[in-house]
């Protein structure tokens, strides 16, 4: 590989990250033509985002050996290349096969799943903890940046080219990617030969923190309350205020670029303040007013109030716990464990969220279903409420 300076790796990096996001999101902005050239309705199409994060829950234990077994450049380059795969199959069958689309969509969720794992321990290993909040936290706003993109290009892409182009452009992007992963990214040299017994016990002993779970849950309900958004925001904004498919998609982009500069806030304001816990505690709780607000809406500014309220929020809860999670863990050895508890639970958050929600609002109103989120949300600020006042690591990092 190439040398480089830590931040040129961490840009390349950073831009993988937004092509896996662009490759997730590709079809929020484009729902309505996906359900015409596939006969199926909305609510069977939004498996098409859940399956991405089915790879995640299978993936996201696993992940945490594979690390250990090949070590994390393999699985970075590996990354770009499963997105590569999904991609060129996507194209072939999004007009005609719902079901081989779906299968394609599983095999791009393979890099979804590893993305945030990875990313963060190579970051740790490029950058010494004191120095690491603010890269950690410009890295978790890749898929804000990602979303932001997607939700601007896409639609006018496929108007000129045909809905195919989407896939394929992903796909001419992701083969960038794994060649700049492959010449200029390093990672840790120790890859751990593991007997079982050996395995075992290091994922035995990650999971006796029981900070790490405690994180690991309330990860999940931000990624509940955060994917249900991404997917449904339209559908907010068009079926319950009853906006035009341009507008909704403007407001909805607003998510993506309010979210983008608020992650290195995070990163930034836990370096400086040396308090984790209190900056995830209010970020939570922020979330959940802004989640329940969604309801009581009046008018174009309020439409960007709330999008930005939950849209920051969001941005400094799930970084915060990124940031976190690395400075409790007890060994070094067990953060690629650590974490794929956190992005295990954040997977089932993504995986449950939009059918849970889409099947309330059927059955019932969108205003139940607004209900449920903030519901969610309550639980997961409980929970970083528990954190801090029980895991001290406020008053050890201040120290």
């Amino acid at each position: 590989e190439v040398r480089v300076n830590k931040w040129i790796k961490f840009i390349i990096l950073y831009l993988g990250g937004v092509v896996v996001c662009l490759s997730q999101l590709k079809i929020v902005p484009v729902m309505d033509e996906l359900s015409v050239f596939l006969g199926v309705p909305m609510s069977q199409l939004s498996w098409l985002m859940s399956i991405f994060s089915f790879a995640g829950l299978v993936l996201a234990i696993p992940g945490g050996a594979f690390l250990s077994r090949f070590g994390g450049k393999k699985l970075a380059v590996s990354i770009m290349a499963f997105l590569f795969l999904g991609n060129i199959l996507g194209a072939f069958v999004v007009e005609s096969n719902f079901y081989l689309l779906l299968a394609s969509r599983a095999i791009e969720g393979i890099s979804f799943s590893l993305t945030i794992m990875v990313g963060i321990v190579l970051i740790s290993y490029w950058f010494p903890e004191s120095e690491s909040g603010l890269p950690i936290g410009i890295y978790g706003t890749f898929s804000a940046l990602g979303s932001l993109i997607a939700m601007n290009v896409f639609r006018p892409m496929m108007d000129s080219f045909g809905i195919m182009s989407l896939w394929l452009s992903v796909a001419g992007v992701s083969l960038v990617g794994l060649v700049l992963f492959y010449l200029f990214l390093d990672a840790p040299e120790h890859v751990i030969k593991v007997d079982d017994q050996a395995g075992k016990a290091s994922i035995r002993e990650a999971a006796e923190n029981k900070m790490v779970l405690v994180l690991a849950f309330s990860q999940g309900c931000m990624a509940f309350v955060l994917f249900t958004f991404i997917t449904v925001y339209p559908q907010i904004f068009m079926g319950f205020y009853g906006l035009s498919p341009e507008s909704a998609n403007f407001y909805t982009s607003l998510f993506g670029l309010f979210g983008i500069p608020f992650g290195a806030v995070a990163g930034y304001a836990i370096d400086k303040t040396g308090k984790p816990g209190m900056v995830t505690f209010v970020s939570f709780a922020v979330m959940t007013l802004a989640t329940l607000y969604t309801v009581f809406l009046n008018g174009s500014a309020t439409y960007v109030i709330q999008v930005f309220l939950l849209s920051t929020a969001i941005s400094l809860a799930s970084t915060s716990v990124m940031i976190t999670v690395p400075r409790i863990v007890k060994r070094k050895e067990l953060l690629g464990y650590s974490l794929s508890f956190v992005t295990q639970m954040y997977y089932i958050g993504i995986f449950i969220g939009s059918p849970l929600v889409l099947w309330m609002v059927e059955r019932s109103s969108w205003v139940a279903g607004i209900y449920l989120m903030t519901g969610v949300s309550l639980l997961g600020t409980l929970g970083v409420f528990y954190f801090m006042i029980s895991s001290n690591l406020d008053k050890k990092q201040s120290a």
